[in-house]
């Protein structure tokens, strides 16, 4: 089994034990079983469920993933694979290749396309109608240029980032907020986390922190429980709500480490 891969296995009792061992990860997927397979490299979460496996597990399944993307972030997405519909990125995780299909296209016998017969019959020839004559368009000038004034008024007046891009990099350049540290940041209808991208390099281990978009987010009304929020406000409109969780000293200066991580990084991407 692939060293980023958590194998769990779900059971009627509602536990969910961690499968170890040697044995490919394939080897596990059987038709009354539900999986839990966590790839900590893509970020993904997938639930496979056995063509005859019991709905209380699948139903155990999914509760179990919303509590582990809680616990790892909600830069993890959450990806449902039934027996025999499984996507090739799965397939590939748990070294298993992907099954090949025929053509649709080749399966199907030829046919002959039908050529309908000519038709020699003359068609008479409709007469021309006289054309229209055009009526005068009205003069919308004025209030066009009226409307183009007041709209150059206001964006001199409020000049404010458009873009998501564009605000996350503001956030970016504030200061942390002692004994709190930033865990994610909502701007308009986006969502960023921060994310660890760990390389190695002759043996030295660098960690770099990002603000990272979050493609999928879980459905239904949420409370943002133990979280503190930072409200960015730029000229009368709220730019980005920040949600602040409170942390010791130690780890607050991680924090600041971090977020001048964040600076550096914004600064190499913007000069390249």
């Amino acid at each position: 089994m692939a060293d980023n891969l958590v194998l769990l296995s779900v059971r009627d009792t509602g536990e969910v034990d961690q499968i170890t061992g040697d044995e490919p990860a394939s080897s596990h997927m059987k038709v009354d079983q539900v999986l839990i397979v966590i790839d900590d490299e893509l970020k993904r979460i997938w639930i496979w469920k056995g063509a005859d496996a019991p709905v209380r597990k699948k139903f155990i399944a999914a509760r179990s993933a919303q509590g582990i993307r809680g616990g790892r972030g909600l830069a993890y997405k959450i990806v449902s694979e039934d027996a025999g519909e499984e996507d090739e990125e799965f397939l590939q995780a748990m070294g298993q290749a992907p099954t090949s299909r025929p053509d649709d296209a080749a399966s199907k016998p030829s046919e002959t396309p039908f050529t309908p017969p000519s038709d020699t019959t003359p068609k008479p020839v409709a007469k021309p109608k006289p054309a229209a004559t055009p009526k005068p368009s009205p003069d919308y000038s004025s209030v066009v240029a009226a409307r183009t004034a007041t709209q150059t008024s206001r964006q001199k007046t409020v000049q404010v980032p458009h873009t998501s891009e564009e605000i996350i990099e503001q956030v970016k350049q504030l200061e942390p907020v002692p004994g709190f540290r930033r865990e994610f940041v909502l701007v308009g209808f986006d969502a960023f986390a921060i994310t660890e991208e760990a390389t190695s390099v002759l043996g030295k281990r660098t960690v770099t922190h990002r603000l990272q978009r979050i493609d999928s987010l879980p459905e239904g009304v949420l409370f943002a429980q133990g979280y503190t929020p930072r409200i960015v406000i730029q000229n009368g409109q709220v730019l980005a709500v920040e949600f602040l969780k409170q942390v010791k000293e130690q780890e607050y200066q991680v924090e600041k480490r971090h977020l001048a991580e964040l600076v550096r990084s914004s600064g190499t991407e913007a000069s390249r």
